[in-house]
């Protein structure tokens, strides 16, 4: 391969890696589901950064190789442990594309979270409806009752005497499903 076509490539290379970069800050700052996973765009800039190196420093491939391999193991171990499941889905008002999730990671200390999703497709949004807490059982959750588009109620189950949520009302966007009063995300203690 030519050293032009060496440097040509690299950029192109360096500015997709710049680009995932970039497309992990979108997804995180705006809750795109489709774009926050830091991981695995970290992992692919990285990955580009390591070939492009390699590329413009004419050395052998065996040595990025290797590293690819360890990057990317270690992607898949990080995200089997942070895999979050969905515990529970609470449908919004009919064609409203909102609901309620109720997210559980078991993974040494068990850890909930209630979010509110916004289904767009590739614009799906997802808000912090309550911050995490941790629990060995569902019986932390509050009931989750939508009122309207802009409204959900947050009520103590009917066995759970401790009064956390107390039939808290959460005011959303109705357009995008982000919590708006009170101050977000609810703490459950």
């Amino acid at each position: 391969m030519s050293s032009h076509l060496r440097a040509w490539a690299a950029g192109v290379l360096f500015v997709l890696a710049v680009l995932a970069v970039a497309s992990a800050l979108v997804g995180a700052v705006g809750h795109y589901t489709v774009l926050d996973r830091p991981v695995l765009l970290g992992t692919l800039a990285t990955s580009l950064i390591i070939v492009s190196g390699a590329l413009v420093l004419r050395g052998g491939l065996r040595g990025p190789a290797i590293a690819l391999g360890m990057i990317w193991m270690t992607m898949g171990l990080v995200t089997y442990v942070n895999n979050r499941q969905v515990y529970a889905q609470i449908p919004g008002p009919t064609g409203s594309g909102l609901e309620v999730r109720a997210l559980y990671d078991g993974w040494i200390i068990p850890d909930w979270a209630l979010v509110v999703r916004k289904n767009d497709g590739l614009l799906t949004r997802e808000w912090p409806l309550v911050e995490r807490f941790s629990s060995e059982h569902a019986d932390g959750l509050p009931m989750v009752t939508w009122v309207d588009t802009s409204h959900v109620r947050l009520d103590d189950g009917p066995d759970d005497d401790r009064a956390l949520w107390r039939g808290q009302v959460v005011v959303l966007d109705p357009e995008t499903g982000r919590p708006l009063d009170p101050d977000h995300p609810v703490s459950a203690f």
